[in-house]
């Protein structure tokens, strides 16, 4: 199907991608240390000590990357490296669903698909951070497309280009592993002779391409063997002395967060028209059109639970609220021409993106923890003492790397990961500890619905629940900012002078 218009396709492809990598590429150069994985992300990509905490894909590339481009070692500068390689794997995934599209469905599926991921706003944040969600996008993006080309003609070439990409899912992220559940039941069913040689041409290509993109792991097995079973304890039972009851329904909110109602319509005629069709929708079809919502289900069973996971199944679900550009137009069709119609829709589907992908673009251009340095440092009392959260980014003595980006405080800092742990609010007041500096994306977890403690961890988080019930409900609140947009940069600031002494 690609014979036909070649040039133009890779014309499309490459200004596509290069939309994608220049929008999401802007304003990324926040402080490395904002994201609480990116300076372990650092670590590994100056030292080459992995820790193996995720498959090879990212971490190779971006090391390749630094290095073939000559870039200093130093935090800033290998983090920002390594976001325009996570914006660079978001841009191929772009380009990989666009020409899924086409070849479902032809140009208006692929322009009005390509338009609406290049404007989507979980694109453009997750681009900003050095982490493998992007990876594991390109990832199933390329499986699917070549599982898509495979069922049509299923060559040897083809077999090895579906090897290649699942590849690429699997060392993104360990959950790559569910394209298989694509690519295997493509390469059995497909139509025509060969079964087993595919099978074999693709077998061969999947091991050589984890093998070569996951090199260091052979070299370290049981730091491997380690991290992943870290891994799986954390998706087994959920992290940072939280869990909840499975399944849930987080992603539906999620869901809900990253589409529009737009969407909704277009992925629901999209939806009614295919089983209206159902006789003539290939295996291959059904198998991506369930893909996203077997995974939202199979996600709802683990405790771990972020937005971010659901990435594959937001680049799907935009995809195929394209085609229902199609299937809507040729409705409108009996009270208006065609083409208008499709073009209304495409526009329609193309613009909704926008408000979101503006809040987004804003929100990475202004940093609340720059805000709140420069008002304590010029309203507090150089004596002032202030105990502190994790998220909360003022200079203490132990965390050098705030003062390198934003300098000295003459005030006192006091940090942990939550301020609670430092002790009472009585016990801080009796060492001197004049204010509290808090973050909601820190405390905020314990007022949560539906999180609860893990076994053993029930006393810590009372303790620490009622630590921050008695600050938020008696605490003289001096400056505040909402827990915004992009968390990283808007994690809810909060600065109380300390509660007086009780009567």
């Amino acid at each position: 199907m690609f014979s036909r218009t070649p040039v133009w396709l890779v014309l499309w492809s490459l200004a596509l991608f290069t939309a994608a990598l220049l929008l999401n590429t802007r304003a990324n150069t926040f402080p490395y240390f904002y994201h609480p994985d990116e300076g372990e992300k650092a670590a590994q990509l100056i030292t080459g000590n992995w820790n193996f905490h995720h498959p090879m894909l990212l971490l190779t590339t971006a090391k390749t990357a630094i290095n073939l481009a000559g870039v200093p070692l130093r935090e800033q500068s290998v983090v920002e490296a390594g976001r325009w390689v996570s914006a660079a794997f978001a841009a191929a995934a772009v380009v990989a669903l666009s020409l899924l599209a086409f070849a479902w469905r032809g140009w208006v599926a692929a322009i009005s698909a390509g338009l609406a991921l290049l404007l989507h706003h979980q694109f453009f944040e997750l681009s900003h951070y050095v982490k493998e969600d992007t990876a594991l996008l390109f990832g199933v993006a390329c499986t699917f497309l070549a599982a898509y080309l495979c069922w049509q003609r299923p060559t040897p070439a083809r077999a090895v280009a579906l090897g290649v990409a699942a590849a690429c899912a699997i060392s993104g992220k360990y959950l790559g592993v569910c394209v298989l559940a694509v690519g295997l039941p493509v390469l059995w069913f497909a139509p025509g002779a060969g079964r087993n040689a595919r099978l074999m041409w693709f077998a061969g290509a999947l091991l050589i391409g984890l093998l070569i993109i996951n090199l260091p792991v052979m070299t370290q097995p049981g730091a491997f063997g380690q991290s992943f079973d870290r891994e799986l304890q954390l998706a087994v039972h959920g992290q940072s002395g939280t869990t909840r009851s499975v399944p849930h329904t987080l992603y539906w909110n999620i869901f809900r967060d990253n589409t529009t109602p737009v969407m909704w319509g277009l992925l629901l005629v999209f939806l009614v028209a295919r089983w209206r069709e159902r006789r003539s929708v290939t295996l291959v079809e059904w198998l991506i059109i369930a893909f996203p919502f077997a995974y939202a289900v199979a996600l709802s069973f683990s405790p771990k639970s972020n937005d971010r996971y659901f990435l594959p199944a937001t680049g799907i679900l935009t995809m195929l609220a394209a085609f229902g550009v199609l299937d809507g137009a040729r409705l409108l069709s009996r009270w208006v021409p065609l083409r208008w119609a499709t073009a209304a829709l495409a526009l329609a589907l193309v613009a909704a993106q926008l408000p979101s992908w503006l809040r987004y673009e804003a929100a990475f251009q202004n940093d609340d923890n720059r805000e709140l340095f420069d008002w304590v440092k010029t309203h507090l009392p150089p004596d002032a003492v202030i105990a502190k959260d994790s998220r909360v980014q003022l200079p203490s003595p132990k965390n050098t790397r705030v003062s390198e980006h934003f300098g000295l405080l003459p005030q006192t800092i006091l940090a942990a990961k939550f301020a609670a742990d430092l002790g009472s609010i009585r016990e801080l007041r009796k060492r001197g500890v004049t204010h509290l500096a808090v973050s909601d994306s820190d405390f905020g977890r314990f007022f949560l619905r539906g999180l609860r403690p893990k076994k053993n961890d029930e006393d810590a988080f009372e303790r620490r629940k009622n630590f921050y019930k008695k600050l938020l409900r008696d605490g003289d609140l001096l400056f505040v900012t909402e827990r915004g947009t992009v968390l990283y940069l808007h994690p809810g600031l909060r600065l109380y002078r300390i509660p007086p002494p009780e009567e």
